[in-house]
């Protein structure tokens, strides 16, 4: 009798947890139903009646690219060219009307905040495309690889609120009380799943089961390896395998560092760019940074971390040469080492650690760095041409 009590109460235990969780799924489920819509008709014919421009007419194969002069609809057609330009819509048999309504869906899909919003999703999708096409990537990853790197950064912030994993569970928000780890990473995959199953917005039909559980496995890796705490935990082997000339990148460990490497890399590429992109990058993720540690003084009343308070905002430029120093150096310098044709990013990335480092010290305030008279250093952009076919040969 008491081992059939015990047994009954672990059972009721573990259906409570179910039961928790699948409250805190229909929670996080109802939300986006009421935020988000998918891409309607009139959208999908507006797209349909314009020339996708060439890649070169965009500039999404240059890792210097900026995006603010394409519109909205321009970044649709750019995504679409991506897709071309890597093949993908030949190799895959991907309808081009369900891809127009599935780039529009993602668009959509992602909030209105200040910088994890549509414009960064695509912004990292355009660089991955650059080391795809620019740093010969794609003639190195399998055709499902490259369609998962590409879903991948185009979605791998969707749904984001603005605010990280840390305030998720500090909040004690749905999100959190769903997933054990990498609360909006996982978020953002499953959020990718939901809107691709939508009537109309399978562009991944043509594959077989195989394929298609493949393809999932991969793409969820490649959103997952967005969250700096993956990163820092699997830097150091990185760091040691691009050191190493006799590296096998096809061993699959490997491999999937590689990948997770590259995304990293593309997801924080904004310091990468010229100074007048990375200037303004960087006021917008201060912004938003500043907005959760003025919602966490009145939520929680505590002061928060350094980086969200904004009484430290005219620390700026100091947060920033700590933020490359403490993370961005290592990663360029091993995607360096893994390939050559990554020279560029490392080169943006020192040019604009000068930068900020002439702002701090000059004490340049934060309402002062976008008037602020420096002498700019230039990204060195001439060795990728020297570089060319490295990879190939």
């Amino acid at each position: 009798a008491f081992t059939l009590f015990c047994g009954l109460g672990i059972y009721n235990v573990i259906n409570f947890d179910r039961l928790l969780k699948a409250n805190n799924a229909q929670k996080v489920v109802l939300e986006i139903l009421s935020y988000h819509a998918s891409a309607s008709k009139d959208e999908v014919s507006i797209i349909e009646r314009k020339e996708i421009p060439s890649s070169m007419s965009l500039n999404i194969a240059s890792y210097e690219f900026a995006d603010h002069t394409l519109d909205r609809d321009q970044t649709v057609l750019a995504t679409i060219r991506m897709f071309l330009d890597l093949d993908l819509v030949n190799k895959f048999r991907i309808d081009f009307q369900t891809l127009i309504r599935w780039s529009i869906t993602v668009r959509k899909n992602y909030r209105d905040v200040m910088y994890h919003n549509w414009r960064h999703g695509f912004n990292v999708a355009q660089m991955m495309f650059a080391m795809l096409t620019s740093g010969g990537m794609s003639q190195q990853f399998t055709d499902l690889e490259t369609l998962a790197l590409l879903v991948g950064s185009l979605c791998h912030d969707i749904d984001h609120r603005g605010t990280t994993n840390q305030f998720q569970k500090l909040s004690d928000s749905p999100l959190a009380n769903l997933y054990s780890t990498s609360f909006m990473e996982y978020h953002h995959f499953n959020h990718f799943l939901t809107i691709s199953q939508v009537d109309g917005n399978n562009i991944f039909k043509s594959l077989n089961e195989e394929e298609y559980s493949q393809f999932l496995e991969l793409t969820k890796t490649t959103i997952l390896a967005t969250d700096l705490a993956l990163y820092f935990k699997h830097k150091g082997n990185f760091s040691k395998l691009a050191s190493d000339p006799s590296t096998n990148w096809e061993v699959e460990d490997n491999r999937i560092l590689l990948r997770s490497m590259m995304i990293t890399g593309c997801d924080l590429s904004a310091i990468t760019k010229p100074w007048e992109v990375q200037r303004m990058v960087a006021e917008k993720i201060a912004s938003e940074f500043f907005n959760q540690g003025d919602i966490e003084r009145d939520m929680f009343g505590h002061t928060p971390m350094y980086m969200m308070d904004r009484s430290k905002r005219d620390e700026l430029p100091k947060m920033q040469v700590d933020f490359i120093d403490n993370i961005c150096m290592e990663l360029y310098e091993s995607l360096e080492k893994a390939n050559p044709l990554f020279r560029p990013l490392l080169d943006g990335c020192l040019s604009n650690r000068r930068n900020w480092s002439n702002l701090c010290e000059r004490r340049t305030s934060f309402a002062d760095i976008s008037s602020a008279n420096i002498t700019l250093t230039s990204i060195n952009t001439t060795r990728v041409s020297q570089l060319a076919g490295v990879i190939a040969s």
